[in-house]
């Protein structure tokens, strides 16, 4: 244990010198002190947790449910363009087999001539 440059030989000298000074009924005050204190802090750091993950959870269910009628537009949009294309697949063996000839459509117009 390497706290604050201390090592825990260190550490172990400074409490003991510290029961030494204060005696060991106020000693055991004060752990008793500090262990509540301890308690005290793990209990807002894990309220703080608690309210942390609420936040996190919220914004992601806010984000899906924003999202989600873009990804039904998505998924209708790639349904529009499957048919688009079973359809076109189709009228390309209909003219394969049938022979018929290629629609007007396809001759350049000058709609766009400058």
């Amino acid at each position: 244990m390497d706290f604050l440059n201390i090592g825990s030989g260190e550490f172990v000298f400074l409490i003991l010198l510290a029961i030494l000074l204060v005696g060991p009924k106020r000693a055991v005050e004060w752990v008793q002190q500090f262990s509540r204190f301890a308690a005290r802090i793990r209990q807002e750091w894990l309220a703080v947790q608690r309210d942390v993950l609420k936040e996190v959870q919220a914004l992601s269910q806010e984000t899906a449910s924003a999202l989600q009628p873009a990804l039904q537009e998505a998924a209708q949009s790639v349904q529009t363009f499957q048919e688009a294309q079973r359809e076109i697949a189709s009228l390309q063996k209909q003219i394969v087999t049938e022979g018929l000839p290629l629609p007007d459509v396809l001759e350049p117009t000058d709609d766009f001539a400058g």
